[in-house]
Protein backbone atom coordinates (compact mmCIF):
# COMPACT_ATOMS: atom_id res chain seq x y z
CA UNK A 1 0.00 0.00 0.00
CA UNK A 2 2.80 2.29 0.80
CA UNK A 3 4.50 1.77 -2.54
CA UNK A 4 1.23 2.55 -4.39
CA UNK A 5 0.23 5.69 -2.82
CA UNK A 6 4.03 6.79 -3.41
CA UNK A 7 3.42 5.98 -7.11
CA UNK A 8 0.41 8.15 -6.50
CA UNK A 9 2.10 11.19 -5.72
CA UNK A 10 5.27 10.86 -7.85
CA UNK A 11 3.72 9.82 -11.00
CA UNK A 12 6.44 12.18 -12.99
CA UNK A 13 9.22 9.75 -11.40
CA UNK A 14 8.40 6.96 -13.43
CA UNK A 15 11.21 4.71 -12.33
CA UNK A 16 10.53 5.13 -8.66
CA UNK A 17 7.86 2.76 -9.36
CA UNK A 18 9.68 -0.06 -10.92
CA UNK A 19 12.44 -2.04 -9.31
CA UNK A 20 15.02 -1.73 -11.94
CA UNK A 21 18.66 -2.40 -12.11
CA UNK A 22 21.50 -3.32 -15.14
CA UNK A 23 21.66 -6.37 -16.12
CA UNK A 24 24.11 -8.75 -16.74
CA UNK A 25 25.73 -11.55 -18.90
CA UNK A 26 24.02 -14.81 -18.05
CA UNK A 27 26.39 -17.61 -17.99
CA UNK A 28 24.76 -20.44 -15.83
CA UNK A 29 23.03 -23.24 -17.01
CA UNK A 30 19.31 -22.26 -15.58
CA UNK A 31 17.01 -24.32 -17.89
CA UNK A 32 16.96 -25.93 -21.27
CA UNK A 33 15.44 -22.34 -23.00
CA UNK A 34 18.59 -20.61 -22.15
CA UNK A 35 20.83 -21.94 -25.58
CA UNK A 36 24.28 -21.79 -25.35
CA UNK A 37 24.22 -21.10 -29.55
CA UNK A 38 23.05 -17.36 -28.46
CA UNK A 39 24.64 -14.52 -25.96
CA UNK A 40 22.22 -14.23 -22.98
CA UNK A 41 21.68 -11.31 -21.09
CA UNK A 42 19.24 -11.31 -18.13
CA UNK A 43 18.20 -9.44 -15.31
CA UNK A 44 20.56 -9.14 -12.21
CA UNK A 45 17.69 -9.55 -9.55
CA UNK A 46 18.07 -12.74 -7.77
CA UNK A 47 14.19 -12.55 -7.36
CA UNK A 48 13.99 -11.82 -10.67
CA UNK A 49 15.80 -14.67 -12.26
CA UNK A 50 13.71 -16.89 -10.12
CA UNK A 51 10.48 -15.98 -11.23
CA UNK A 52 11.99 -15.99 -15.07
CA UNK A 53 13.34 -19.85 -14.30
CA UNK A 54 9.86 -21.20 -14.00
CA UNK A 55 8.72 -19.78 -17.29
CA UNK A 56 12.12 -20.90 -18.92
CA UNK A 57 11.37 -24.21 -18.00
CA UNK A 58 7.92 -24.27 -20.12
CA UNK A 59 9.69 -23.65 -23.06
CA UNK A 60 11.83 -25.00 -25.90
CA UNK A 61 15.84 -23.96 -26.52
CA UNK A 62 16.34 -20.85 -29.08
CA UNK A 63 17.00 -22.20 -32.83
CA UNK A 64 19.45 -20.69 -34.89
CA UNK A 65 18.82 -22.06 -38.55
CA UNK A 66 20.90 -20.70 -41.63
CA UNK A 67 18.87 -20.46 -45.26
CA UNK A 68 19.31 -23.68 -47.20
CA UNK A 69 21.04 -21.53 -49.69
CA UNK A 70 21.86 -17.97 -48.43
CA UNK A 71 23.83 -15.55 -50.31
CA UNK A 72 27.12 -15.32 -49.52
CA UNK A 73 27.17 -11.57 -48.41
CA UNK A 74 24.41 -9.58 -47.34
CA UNK A 75 23.00 -6.65 -49.83
CA UNK A 76 23.82 -3.14 -50.13
CA UNK A 77 21.64 -1.71 -47.42
CA UNK A 78 18.93 0.67 -49.92
CA UNK A 79 18.36 -2.81 -51.58
CA UNK A 80 16.88 -4.47 -47.94
CA UNK A 81 12.91 -4.21 -47.09
CA UNK A 82 12.41 -4.46 -43.33
CA UNK A 83 9.09 -5.54 -41.70
CA UNK A 84 7.72 -5.66 -38.25
CA UNK A 85 4.66 -7.89 -37.58
CA UNK A 86 3.19 -9.29 -34.76
CA UNK A 87 1.16 -12.28 -35.93
CA UNK A 88 -0.96 -13.52 -33.34
CA UNK A 89 0.26 -16.31 -32.48
CA UNK A 90 -0.05 -18.77 -35.72
CA UNK A 91 -2.99 -16.61 -37.10
CA UNK A 92 -1.16 -14.16 -39.36
CA UNK A 93 -0.51 -15.73 -42.74
CA UNK A 94 3.50 -15.77 -42.82
CA UNK A 95 3.72 -17.32 -46.00
CA UNK A 96 0.80 -15.41 -47.93
CA UNK A 97 2.30 -12.19 -46.67
CA UNK A 98 6.33 -13.43 -47.80
CA UNK A 99 4.89 -14.27 -51.37
CA UNK A 100 2.84 -11.04 -52.13
CA UNK A 101 6.09 -9.05 -50.39
CA UNK A 102 8.24 -10.67 -52.85
CA UNK A 103 5.73 -10.20 -55.93
CA UNK A 104 5.97 -6.30 -54.70
CA UNK A 105 2.30 -6.45 -54.15
CA UNK A 106 3.36 -4.11 -51.53
CA UNK A 107 6.15 -2.32 -52.52
CA UNK A 108 4.29 -0.57 -55.68
CA UNK A 109 5.16 -3.75 -57.70
CA UNK A 110 8.77 -3.29 -57.07
CA UNK A 111 10.15 -6.95 -56.59
CA UNK A 112 11.39 -7.52 -53.18
CA UNK A 113 14.46 -9.72 -53.17
CA UNK A 114 16.06 -9.01 -49.64
CA UNK A 115 14.52 -8.63 -47.07
CA UNK A 116 14.18 -9.04 -43.12
CA UNK A 117 11.17 -10.29 -40.80
CA UNK A 118 11.15 -9.09 -37.04
CA UNK A 119 8.87 -11.22 -35.86
CA UNK A 120 6.56 -10.89 -32.16
CA UNK A 121 3.85 -13.79 -31.13
CA UNK A 122 5.23 -16.44 -33.34
CA UNK A 123 4.74 -19.87 -32.46
CA UNK A 124 6.51 -23.14 -32.48
CA UNK A 125 4.90 -26.86 -31.84
CA UNK A 126 7.65 -29.15 -31.94
CA UNK A 127 10.41 -29.34 -29.84
CA UNK A 128 8.65 -27.87 -26.22
CA UNK A 129 8.86 -30.09 -23.46
CA UNK A 130 5.50 -31.38 -21.98
CA UNK A 131 3.82 -29.65 -19.21
CA UNK A 132 5.00 -30.56 -15.42
CA UNK A 133 4.84 -28.69 -12.10
CA UNK A 134 6.58 -25.32 -11.36
CA UNK A 135 6.22 -24.32 -14.62
CA UNK A 136 4.31 -20.93 -15.54
CA UNK A 137 2.73 -20.81 -18.74
CA UNK A 138 0.69 -18.04 -20.78
CA UNK A 139 -3.04 -18.40 -21.15
CA UNK A 140 -2.97 -20.37 -24.52
CA UNK A 141 -3.72 -18.14 -27.69
CA UNK A 142 -4.96 -20.90 -30.43
CA UNK A 143 -4.31 -20.39 -34.11
CA UNK A 144 -6.79 -21.19 -37.34
CA UNK A 145 -7.68 -25.06 -37.23
CA UNK A 146 -5.28 -27.05 -39.57
CA UNK A 147 -2.69 -24.27 -40.28
CA UNK A 148 0.63 -25.17 -40.19
CA UNK A 149 2.22 -22.57 -37.75
CA UNK A 150 5.77 -23.84 -36.48
CA UNK A 151 7.75 -21.05 -37.02
CA UNK A 152 10.98 -23.18 -37.67
CA UNK A 153 9.34 -25.36 -40.11
CA UNK A 154 8.26 -22.10 -41.76
CA UNK A 155 11.51 -20.72 -42.32
CA UNK A 156 12.51 -23.74 -43.65
CA UNK A 157 10.03 -23.83 -45.93
CA UNK A 158 10.46 -20.15 -47.08
CA UNK A 159 14.51 -20.57 -47.57
CA UNK A 160 14.78 -18.26 -44.99
CA UNK A 161 17.46 -17.08 -42.17
CA UNK A 162 15.69 -18.03 -38.96
CA UNK A 163 16.94 -16.98 -35.03
CA UNK A 164 13.91 -17.83 -33.07
CA UNK A 165 13.77 -17.75 -29.27
CA UNK A 166 10.99 -18.21 -27.49
CA UNK A 167 9.43 -15.63 -24.67
CA UNK A 168 6.58 -18.25 -22.55
CA UNK A 169 4.34 -21.74 -23.26
CA UNK A 170 1.45 -20.83 -25.52
CA UNK A 171 -1.03 -22.57 -22.36
CA UNK A 172 -0.54 -22.91 -18.92
CA UNK A 173 -2.55 -26.64 -17.90
CA UNK A 174 -2.05 -29.90 -19.28
CA UNK A 175 -4.47 -30.31 -21.87
CA UNK A 176 -3.31 -27.51 -23.54
CA UNK A 177 -1.15 -29.02 -26.67
CA UNK A 178 2.96 -28.33 -26.05
CA UNK A 179 3.72 -25.21 -28.23
CA UNK A 180 5.70 -21.71 -27.15
CA UNK A 181 5.84 -18.42 -28.13
CA UNK A 182 8.13 -15.50 -28.81
CA UNK A 183 9.74 -13.59 -31.06
CA UNK A 184 11.74 -14.18 -34.65
CA UNK A 185 13.84 -12.92 -37.01
CA UNK A 186 13.74 -14.22 -40.47
CA UNK A 187 16.06 -13.21 -43.54
CA UNK A 188 17.28 -13.75 -46.85
CA UNK A 189 20.94 -13.70 -45.95
CA UNK A 190 23.13 -14.63 -43.05
CA UNK A 191 22.55 -12.69 -39.66
CA UNK A 192 25.81 -12.90 -37.02
CA UNK A 193 26.35 -12.32 -33.38
CA UNK A 194 23.03 -13.03 -32.27
CA UNK A 195 21.96 -11.95 -28.27
CA UNK A 196 19.09 -12.75 -26.29
CA UNK A 197 17.68 -10.65 -23.71
CA UNK A 198 15.29 -11.47 -21.06
CA UNK A 199 12.89 -8.07 -19.92
CA UNK A 200 12.38 -7.51 -16.71
CA UNK A 201 8.65 -7.75 -15.49
CA UNK A 202 5.80 -8.69 -13.40
CA UNK A 203 3.71 -11.26 -15.33
CA UNK A 204 4.72 -13.33 -18.54
CA UNK A 205 8.82 -14.21 -19.92
CA UNK A 206 9.52 -11.47 -22.75
CA UNK A 207 13.08 -12.18 -24.20
CA UNK A 208 13.98 -9.44 -27.03
CA UNK A 209 16.37 -10.77 -29.76
CA UNK A 210 19.17 -8.35 -31.37
CA UNK A 211 21.47 -9.66 -34.65
CA UNK A 212 23.69 -8.10 -36.90
CA UNK A 213 24.80 -8.29 -40.58
CA UNK A 214 27.73 -6.11 -41.98
CA UNK A 215 27.41 -2.84 -39.82
CA UNK A 216 23.49 -2.94 -39.00
CA UNK A 217 21.69 -4.03 -35.95
CA UNK A 218 18.30 -5.78 -36.34
CA UNK A 219 16.32 -6.64 -33.31
CA UNK A 220 12.67 -7.00 -32.26
CA UNK A 221 11.15 -6.14 -29.26
CA UNK A 222 7.74 -7.75 -27.57
CA UNK A 223 6.94 -5.35 -23.90
CA UNK A 224 4.45 -6.37 -21.75
CA UNK A 225 0.65 -5.03 -21.71
CA UNK A 226 -0.23 -5.58 -18.54
CA UNK A 227 1.58 -5.06 -15.36
CA UNK A 228 0.98 -7.46 -12.23
CA UNK A 229 -1.82 -7.02 -9.36
CA UNK A 230 0.11 -5.02 -7.40
CA UNK A 231 0.63 -2.71 -9.65
CA UNK A 232 -3.61 -2.25 -11.05
CA UNK A 233 -3.08 -4.29 -14.03
CA UNK A 234 -3.17 -1.85 -16.69
CA UNK A 235 -2.93 1.43 -14.82
CA UNK A 236 0.43 1.78 -13.97
CA UNK A 237 2.42 -0.63 -16.89
CA UNK A 238 3.71 2.30 -18.55
CA UNK A 239 6.69 2.25 -16.05
CA UNK A 240 6.88 -1.29 -16.05
CA UNK A 241 7.66 -0.59 -19.78
CA UNK A 242 10.15 1.95 -19.26
CA UNK A 243 12.17 -0.33 -17.02
CA UNK A 244 12.19 -3.27 -19.74
CA UNK A 245 13.18 -0.84 -22.61
CA UNK A 246 15.93 0.49 -20.08
CA UNK A 247 16.87 -3.23 -19.65
CA UNK A 248 17.75 -3.21 -23.62
CA UNK A 249 21.41 -1.22 -23.82
CA UNK A 250 23.05 -4.38 -25.45
CA UNK A 251 21.25 -3.09 -28.32
CA UNK A 252 22.62 0.13 -28.77
CA UNK A 253 26.29 -0.14 -30.05
CA UNK A 254 27.42 2.22 -32.59
CA UNK A 255 25.96 0.50 -35.25
CA UNK A 256 22.84 1.79 -37.83
CA UNK A 257 20.35 -0.08 -36.31
CA UNK A 258 16.31 -1.08 -36.80
CA UNK A 259 14.18 -2.33 -34.71
CA UNK A 260 10.69 -3.85 -35.05
CA UNK A 261 8.50 -3.87 -31.77
CA UNK A 262 5.14 -4.36 -30.65
CA UNK A 263 5.52 -1.92 -27.30
CA UNK A 264 2.05 -1.91 -26.22
CA UNK A 265 2.22 1.39 -25.45
CA UNK A 266 -1.95 2.03 -24.24
CA UNK A 267 -0.78 5.79 -24.06
CA UNK A 268 1.19 6.18 -27.61
CA UNK A 269 4.18 7.94 -27.81
CA UNK A 270 3.52 9.87 -24.89
CA UNK A 271 4.66 6.69 -23.23
CA UNK A 272 8.44 6.72 -21.69
CA UNK A 273 9.09 3.52 -23.02
CA UNK A 274 8.51 5.38 -26.40
CA UNK A 275 10.98 8.50 -25.34
CA UNK A 276 13.46 6.56 -24.11
CA UNK A 277 13.69 4.59 -27.55
CA UNK A 278 13.34 7.64 -29.56
CA UNK A 279 16.27 9.73 -27.46
CA UNK A 280 19.81 9.15 -29.38
CA UNK A 281 21.44 7.70 -29.60
CA UNK A 282 19.01 5.14 -29.76
CA UNK A 283 16.57 4.91 -32.58
CA UNK A 284 13.90 7.22 -34.44
CA UNK A 285 10.44 6.03 -33.78
CA UNK A 286 8.40 5.16 -37.21
CA UNK A 287 5.18 3.86 -38.15
CA UNK A 288 2.69 3.36 -35.18
CA UNK A 289 -0.71 1.22 -35.29
CA UNK A 290 -4.07 2.36 -33.87
CA UNK A 291 -6.64 0.40 -31.79
CA UNK A 292 -10.13 1.03 -30.80
CA UNK A 293 -10.58 5.03 -30.57
CA UNK A 294 -7.39 6.01 -31.55
CA UNK A 295 -5.90 6.05 -27.97
CA UNK A 296 -3.34 2.70 -28.21
CA UNK A 297 -0.32 2.65 -30.04
CA UNK A 298 1.11 -0.60 -30.54
CA UNK A 299 3.72 -0.88 -32.72
CA UNK A 300 6.31 0.58 -33.72
CA UNK A 301 9.53 0.60 -36.65
CA UNK A 302 12.18 2.45 -35.57
CA UNK A 303 15.48 3.06 -37.10
CA UNK A 304 19.42 4.89 -36.47
CA UNK A 305 19.87 5.41 -40.11
CA UNK A 306 22.89 7.61 -39.83
CA UNK A 307 23.13 11.39 -41.14
CA UNK A 308 23.49 10.43 -44.61
CA UNK A 309 20.43 8.46 -44.88
CA UNK A 310 16.66 8.39 -44.55
CA UNK A 311 14.34 5.84 -43.64
CA UNK A 312 10.96 5.75 -44.85
CA UNK A 313 7.83 3.39 -44.07
CA UNK A 314 4.38 2.61 -44.57
CA UNK A 315 1.65 0.29 -42.93
CA UNK A 316 0.02 -2.32 -45.25
CA UNK A 317 -3.72 -2.36 -44.75
CA UNK A 318 -3.98 -6.32 -44.84
CA UNK A 319 -3.70 -7.98 -41.54
CA UNK A 320 -3.24 -11.27 -43.16
CA UNK A 321 -5.52 -13.23 -40.31
CA UNK A 322 -3.63 -11.49 -37.44
CA UNK A 323 -4.99 -8.94 -35.43
CA UNK A 324 -1.62 -6.07 -36.11
CA UNK A 325 -0.79 -4.85 -39.63
CA UNK A 326 2.54 -5.36 -40.84
CA UNK A 327 5.38 -2.18 -40.76
CA UNK A 328 7.36 -2.58 -43.96
CA UNK A 329 10.38 -0.02 -44.30
CA UNK A 330 13.29 0.57 -45.67
CA UNK A 331 16.37 3.00 -45.85
CA UNK A 332 17.55 5.41 -48.18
Amino acid sequence: MHRLLLCLLLAPAWTACVRWSPPIMDTSDAGSCRSASLRWISPADADERERLASWCRGVGGAVIQPAPAAVEAPPALADITFVSWNVHVGNGDIRAFVRDLRAGRHTGNRRVDHFILMLQEVARTEGVPPFADGISGAARIPARAGDDIDIVRIGRELGLSLIYVPSMRNGRSPEDPAADRGCAILSTFPLSEPVAIELPGERQRRVAIVAKFAAVSVGVIHLDALGGAKRLWGLWTPWMREAQVRSLDALFGDELLVLGADLNTWHGRDERAVRVLSTPPRATPASPERHGLGLRVLDYLLFRAGEDRRAQYRQIPQRYGSDHRPLIGWIE
